[in-house]
């Protein structure tokens, strides 16, 4: 079978004349296998070059981003740098706002829990990555978590300020610290003095402060107002709770311009100079308690004007 033969015809190009091939089966079947050997090597070689150009490619491509991310990479470390110089200057003034409040500073030790972060070790999925961009991605997380833990403890702390001020606020609100007499002057001074009526030595526990008949008297500190009353010495006269241990009382009052109980802030008109009581002229009696003892009020006055 195999010498038997077979023929290829075929048209020429100018269609004029009909030629032929014979080949015998042998021989056939022989340029058939040649030629799909020769098919596949085209095929394979055609193959191997194309994976290698797109393997080339990706290589160089990888390389690119390399070096893109690292140059990035980079670039974030300087600013994370710089918020390291910002978080430390935050962390001064956090410890100026706390000094002025009386609170401590966060020791090393609580300071040191805000510094670094965990070993980074990095996704499967970045593994094609350098290890240039795996350390430096791995420092500025470690940093991150630092900085994140620094910010959450400034937090807490400045919270604690801000309570610590205002609790101070408060304190200095309830302070009284100015005259109660705008433009007033002391004519009678806190101590031991002649007493106008007996003529005889005796302690004077407040100020007597000359102002005319219906001169606003005024609230020396931020409080509540606690008794209202009217005595033989004192005639008609305001006590004034301002917490903390502090009280004050004004005497002598012609006119009583608030109501027991209640709140009265500095500067406020509580009621007007008399001569109530046990007085020879127009003006005001001011006293100052500080834990249940009488002091010279003159001590407390830091302000005399708005």
């Amino acid at each position: 079978m195999l010498d038997e033969r077979f023929r290829l015809m075929y048209l020429s190009k100018d269609r004029t004349d009909i030629k032929q091939i014979s080949l015998t089966w042998k021989k056939f079947v022989t340029y058939a296998v040649l030629a799909g050997v020769c098919f596949s090597l085209l095929i394979g070689g055609s193959v191997v070059l194309v994976t290698r150009l797109v393997t080339n490619f990706r290589v160089v491509a990888l390389e690119n981003d390399n070096t893109f991310l690292q140059k990035e990479l980079m670039s974030m470390k300087e600013k994370v740098s710089q918020v390291s110089e910002q978080l430390a200057v935050i962390e001064t003034t956090g410890d100026h706002l706390r000094d002025f409040a009386g609170l401590e500073e966060p020791g090393p030790d609580t300071r040191q829990l805000g510094v670094g972060g965990s070993a980074y070790t990095g996704s499967p999925e970045i593994g094609y990555y350098s290890k240039e961009i795996k350390k430096t991605a791995g420092e500025i997380n470690a940093d991150l978590d630092g900085f994140l833990r620094s910010v959450e403890l400034e937090k807490q702390s400045l919270q604690n300020v801000a309570m610590a001020i205002q609790n101070r606020q408060e304190l200095l609100d309830g302070y009284p610290s100015i005259m109660p007499i705008l433009g007033g002057q002391v004519n009678s001074k806190f101590g031991t003095r002649i007493d106008p009526f007996t003529k005889r030595p005796k302690m004077h526990h407040g100020i007597d402060v000359f102002a005319p008949k219906g001169t606003q008297a005024l609230a020396s500190a931020k409080g509540r107002v606690a008794r209202i009353a009217v005595g033989k010495d004192y005639g008609n006269w305001i006590e004034v709770d301002h917490g903390n241990g502090y009280k004050t009382r004004y005497a002598h009052l012609s006119k009583v311009l608030v109501r027991r109980g209640q709140k009265v802030n500095r500067w406020d008109c509580i009621g007007e100079v008399g001569k109530t009581g046990r007085a020879q002229g127009y003006h005001l009696h001011y006293e100052v308690w500080a834990a249940g003892k009488r002091k010279n009020p003159v001590d407390y006055m830091v302000r005399y004007d708005r």
